[in-house]
């Protein structure tokens, strides 16, 4: 008796929330699929049965019903530019959506990325924002040079002749993950010299290919984050990498917590003279610290990487790009055994050019990132909308 009543009671709740969200619900008036109107399952189909092809349901669901749609129970998809910039440049009064982003970045939540509280991320850009500064970047020249000279006497003596190939993605994010390693703690990974690829490599793969399943199921991530190392490496071995970064991390914050005189002997500023000593700042804690460390690592590899990737496609797929970056660089760079400075490769018009092009070509994340509307938020793309509602605008759809 008792589990038919239960029974019965769950059917109607799910019954009464079918009926709300698609006759009730404030955005019952927009177009879109019933499933997902009805479900959030419907983006976990797409991201985890399909491989991450909602972006690509979306562009077809736009089609289909026009520039809004609804593609969840409490969320819109716009495709056009007013809306876009209205939700990510001028919307002042949105936030993150904090059940995306705490689920997406389960691995870091107090990571600048995972960061929802807009004071809370105001605090942290304001730390974060002087070690990439474009004055800080070009004080650290050398050291970005030196690991560029690195993978060119690599491609030089293992990759130059016909008849020898190369993985230049992977070869690129060894690059990008020494660079940002060097440059945020002083201390490279060194994936270049392991032959591209070492544990942090691995790892940042490893988080890539598990991000739909902890986007939807981020219990997992608070799961392995409590469990004993030794069982959940016998459970997950795929967390091995993870788990020798995270303590690559922790070794190093609680050496420098111990000895801070040791910040006067590196070669150059790195990310804890700015966390470990925030001025006027609250000092963060160990775990925030971690997770900050991996959220750079992580964004200051791949996506620079996967730009270079794109970039180097093109320019060889292209004839004539090729031709007019080269004309243009042997002009300004006559002597290659001279280094030249970014001060004048930036002042070279067609290079600057591409790399813009490559910028845009290359999207740094394809998923749309949703923000909440405030009680205070004016119009999105034209339309008000209620406060509590998410909507999105992906970099990917074309309008």
């Amino acid at each position: 008796m008792i589990l038919q009543l239960l029974t019965c009671t769950a059917l109607s709740c799910i019954v009464a929330k079918a009926i709300y969200r698609l006759y009730l619900h404030p955005l019952r008036k927009y177009p879109g699929p019933v499933f997902a109107a009805l479900s959030s399952w419907y983006e976990a189909y797409y991201n985890i049965i399909k491989k991450g092809d909602l972006v690509v349901e979306i562009e077809r669901l736009h089609k289909l019903y026009g520039p809004v749609i609804r593609i969840g129970p409490n969320t819109l998809h716009f495709n056009y530019r007013r809306a876009y910039h209205d939700i990510y440049t001028h919307g002042l009064t949105l936030v993150k959506d904090q059940e995306f982003y705490h689920s997406t970045v389960s691995h870091a939540p107090q990571g600048s990325v995972g960061l929802c509280d807009r004071q809370e991320s105001k605090n942290r850009r304001a730390i974060l924002g002087p070690l990439f500064s474009r004055r800080a970047v070009t004080e650290l020249e050398y050291t970005i040079q030196e690991k560029i000279n690195v993978l060119i006497t690599l491609l030089k003596e293992h990759h130059s002749s016909p008849s020898t190939s190369v993985h230049m993605s992977a070869a690129y994010r060894s690059l990008t993950i020494d660079i940002i390693t060097s440059y945020c703690f002083a201390e490279s990974a060194n994936a270049l010299a392991s032959g591209f690829g070492n544990y942090e490599l691995e790892s940042i793969r490893e988080n890539l290919q598990r991000l739909w399943i902890q986007r939807h199921f981020p219990f997992i991530i608070s799961f392995a984050s409590i469990v004993p190392q030794r069982l959940l490496l016998w459970l997950f071995p795929d967390f091995n990498s993870f788990v020798e970064m995270t303590a690559q991390y922790e070794r190093q914050i609680d050496h420098l917590t111990n000895h801070p005189e040791d910040f006067s002997k590196v070669e150059h500023e790195t990310i804890y003279h700015h966390l470990l000593q925030p001025k006027g700042k609250e000092r963060l804690s160990k775990a925030a610290l971690i997770q900050e460390a991996i959220t750079l690592v992580g964004a200051g590899s791949d996506t620079v990487g996967n730009a270079c990737t794109v970039g180097t496609f093109y320019a060889l797929k292209n004839p004539s790009i090729h031709r007019k970056l080269v004309e243009e660089l042997c002009e300004a760079w006559p002597d290659r055994d001279r280094l030249i400075s970014y001060a004048k490769l930036e002042k070279l018009p067609y290079l600057t050019a591409f790399i813009k092009e490559t910028l845009r070509f290359s999207i740094g994340v394809i998923h749309p990132l949703p923000r909440v509307v405030g009680p205070a938020t004016p119009e999105i793309g034209g339309l008000k909308l209620p406060s509590g509602v998410s909507q999105i605008c992906s970099a990917f759809t074309r309008s």
